[in-house]
C-alpha cells in the first residue's frame, strides 16, 4: 500500500493573542446520540469586552468572492443551494480568496490551518488526524437557500462549524437540524445559526444533519464557516449519502428554481 503523504499544514499564527479558545474545544463532551456531536459555546475569545471577537468577526465576514452552487430538481439524490467561498484548501489558506478578507478573518483562517488546533479537534473528539487535510469556507445563505437531509462523504471524518448572527428571530429558519435519520422531520435537536456558537459533528453512516430553508423574511444572510478534516485514504464510492453543509429537504412548490441544474462548480461536499 502506497505511504500516504502528511497533509500541507500553515505556519502556526503570529502576533496578537489567538482568537480560538482551545482549551474550550478540548473541554467539550460530545452527545452520543443520535451520532456523536456537540454545540459548543465560547470557542472565540473574548476581546476587552465580552463577545468582542464574535461580533469583530460578523461585521467583517467576507462579502466578496462567493460562487453560487446548487442542486436542484427531483432527480437530484440530494439538494442544496448556498454560496461559498473557499478559504483553505488542502491544509493551506487559499491565496486568491486572501484578498476577500480582513486582517482579522485573515488571522483566524491561519489558526485553523495550524497544527495545534487540529490536536485539540483530534483530543476532543478521539479521532486520528494526523493525516487529514483541512478544508473551510465561508459560506451565506439567502432567502430560500438550504441543504437538504444527508450524511457528510466518508472522507470527512470531523467537520466544525461557526455561525455569525447576532440577531436571528426563529421564524427567519435556517436552522441546522440533527437528525435521527433520512426523515426530514425525525429532528432531535435544532441549533439556530447565532453569532459565535459552535457545531463539532462526527461523521458515521448515521450522522444525518440538515439546514432548513431560510425564510424569505430574512433580513440578512445566514452567515456559516464550515471546516472539513479530509481523509485522503478513505473510500469514497457509490453508496455514501452526502451533500452540502447541512440542510433540510423542500417539497417542489417549496424548493427555489427547481429545475435540475447548479451555477458554478460545486464545492468539496459536506
Amino acid at each position: 500500500m502506497p505511504e500516504v503523504p502528511s497533509p500541507l499544514v500553515a505556519t502556526p499564527p503570529r502576533g496578537p493573542g489567538r482568537l480560538l479558545d482551545l482549551s474550550v474545544l478540548r473541554r467539550a463532551e460530545l452527545a452520543e446520540r443520535p451520532y456523536r456531536w456537540a454545540e459548543i459555546p465560547g470557542t472565540l475569545r473574548d476581546g476587552v469586552v465580552a463577545g468582542e471577537t464574535a461580533r469583530r468577526l460578523e461585521a467583517e465576514f467576507p462579502t466578496r468572492g462567493f460562487q453560487l452552487t446548487e442542486r436542484t430538481g427531483n432527480g437530484a439524490e440530494k439538494t442544496y443551494r448556498t454560496r461559498n467561498l473557499p478559504l483553505i484548501t488542502q491544509g493551506r489558506p487559499v491565496a486568491d480568496s486572501r484578498h476577500a478578507l480582513t486582517p482579522l478573518w485573515q488571522r483566524l483562517v491561519d489558526e485553523l490551518a495550524a497544527p495545534d488546533y487540529r490536536a485539540a479537534v483530534a483530543e476532543t473528539t478521539g479521532c486520528r488526524l494526523e493525516h487529514c487535510a483541512v478544508e473551510a469556507r465561508a459560506v451565506r445563505y439567502g432567502p430560500g437557500y438550504w441543504i437538504a437531509p444527508h450524511t457528510d462523504r466518508a472522507d470527512k471524518v470531523v467537520t466544525q462549524l461557526w455561525y455569525f448572527n447576532s440577531r436571528w428571530p426563529a421564524h427567519w429558519r435556517g436552522t441546522l437540524r440533527i437528525l435521527g435519520s433520512c426523515a426530514p422531520d425525525d429532528v432531535t435537536t435544532e441549533v439556530a445559526p447565532h453569532q459565535g456558537s459552535s457545531v463539532l459533528l462526527v461523521r458515521s453512516a448515521d450522522s444525518w444533519h440538515s439546514v432548513t430553508p431560510v425564510s424569505a423574511d430574512a433580513r440578512q444572510d445566514r452567515r456559516t464557516l464550515l471546516l472539513h478534516f479530509i481523509d485522503p485514504t478513505a473510500d469514497t464510492g457509490s453508496g455514501h449519502q452526502e451533500a452540502h453543509p447541512g440542510d433540510a429537504a423542500l417539497d417542489d412548490a417549496q424548493r427555489p428554481g427547481a429545475t435540475g441544474g447548479r451555477a458554478g462548480p460545486e464545492p468539496a461536499r459536506d
